[in-house]
């Protein structure tokens, strides 16, 4: 694929997840069948047709089960259909045959879009340590950090792919922005924790009180009072120094300071070279979100919606800003109109999911996760989901049934046989139920 396609395919589909055509450059890379055969399983791919890439990867399968590079691309075309619980499973699959370190990115990136932080966050810390050498993986995980509370990790990610020439430059500004924004949301609410703050504190509010880019007004002060404290440093050294000196408060108010002009620099860079650019007006719209300017916000995402359309992730983003507010039918409303553009993604259907159940319209909710729980490989969330419901709908028995069918796929989610040994308790099976407590207990003790 040529740099230029791979921007233009990047520019198409790169929202909240960022990055589906380097997924194509991947499943073309990783060899193991014939080149004539890796090229109609990547065409299709790069042509976005995933279900034929879907087929053509099973019949690649049937033919060599054990094929690591094909269980990689089927993952590819199935993540890509937004099929999260099928495209975990292939990846897990290939990696039990062959360690391929992008495909690793792509499970721990699934992982962490399915919200399985517990699995996706040691993954992550491995890549930050052992990948992070290769951009095309850095730029596939990159979005994981902000989910998993790392914005340090995040602003080193978006550093490299500033410079990486597949990676869109206004995207990789705007990331990066946003990372030192959740940073500097990090180290203030450290150092609003932190002793001798009163000065620090006043001064980074009444800048931003007056909208003035300057809190720099305590640095003298800060000077006085901390040996390690220094006015000329630069962001890395600054976080170097934290890191030995981690409860020092003038460090604090120093790293709040300096993430905060950061930020401010990259907007400021991407609204100088790519004024236009969506990605500048999406931020725009996550910042007024946060200072709980919800009707601008929402006015906002409706507008990106008509002038870049291209970016599907919009109607999701539009649903967690109702989801935030608990306007629960508007966030409904906007999960439905999302995945009726991609009926397989399970994220949104997971959000739907608790919209419905927030609502609570239980037998609508129990009817939309049936189809989910009775396909190959059902995610857990929508398993664990349906049996909440059939209990709520008072058919304890039917729940147990979904917890055993999903104990077998997850035998170590400690979260199953701790519902699992409540409910066998509450139908009367004392002995199931003590069997399930035990394995909770096991399981929580690792």
């Amino acid at each position: 694929m040529s740099l230029n396609e791979m921007k233009r395919n990047c520019q198409k589909r790169i929202t909240g997840r960022i990055l589906t055509a380097f997924l194509i450059f991947a499943a073309s890379t990783m060899g193991g069948q014939g080149q004539s055969e890796m090229d109609a399983g990547s065409n299709a791919l790069k042509e976005g047709d995933y279900k034929a890439a879907e087929t053509f990867y099973r019949g690649l399968l049937a033919q060599s089960p054990n094929s690591p590079e094909t269980l990689s691309n089927l993952g590819v075309a199935l993540q890509m259909q937004g099929k999260s619980s099928e495209a975990i499973y292939s990846f897990e699959q290939a990696l039990k045959k062959k360690q391929i370190p992008r495909t690793y990115a792509l499970l721990a990136e699934e992982n962490c879009k399915t919200r399985n932080l517990d699995r996706a966050t040691p993954m992550l810390e491995r890549i930050k340590h052992e990948y992070s050498q290769d951009p095309m993986i850095v730029a596939l995980v990159a979005p994981c950090y902000l989910e998993i509370d790392d914005p340090l990790g995040s602003v080193r990610a978006y550093q490299e792919l500033v410079p990486y020439r597949a990676f869109p430059p206004d995207l990789a500004l705007m990331q990066l922005a946003k990372s030192y924004r959740k940073a500097g949301q990090m180290f203030f609410g450290l150092l609003s924790r932190a002793p001798n703050n009163a000065l620090y504190i006043s001064t980074i509010s009444e800048a931003r009180d007056r909208g003035s880019p300057d809190a720099r007004g305590a640095f003298e002060a800060a000077e006085r009072s901390s040996a390690y404290f220094q006015p000329n440093l630069d962001f890395p050294s600054a976080v170097a120094e934290w890191r030995a000196h981690p409860h020092d408060t003038a460090l604090l108010y120093l790293l709040t300071v300096l993430s905060n002009e950061q930020s401010m620099r990259q907007v400021e860079l991407c609204a100088d070279k790519y004024p236009n650019s969506p990605y500048l007006v999406q931020l725009k719209a996550e910042v007024l979100a946060d200072q709980n300017h919800d009707d601008e916000a929402v006015a906002q995402y409706e507008s990106l919606m008509q002038t870049h359309p291209e970016l599907p992730g919009l109607l999701f983003e539009l649903g967690m800003l109702f989801r935030k507010e608990k306007e629960w039918g508007k966030a409904l409303d906007a999960f439905r109109r999302q995945l009726a553009r991609n009926p397989d993604d399970e994220p949104t259907a997971a959000r739907i999911g608790e919209a419905l159940f927030q609502l609570g319209r239980w037998r609508e909710l129990s009817d939309f996760l049936s189809k989910r729980i009775e396909a190959p490989n059902p995610p857990l969330w929508a398993m664990l989901d349906a049996a909440d419901t059939s209990q709520i709908l008072d058919k304890p028995e039917q729940a147990i049934a979904i917890l055993a069918t999903a104990e077998q796929s997850y035998p170590s989610d400690k979260v199953i046989h701790y519902r699992l040994s409540r409910l066998y308790r509450l139908t009367g099976n004392a002995s199931r139920a003590e069997q399930e407590l035990s394995l909770f207990r096991t399981l929580s003790d690792k």
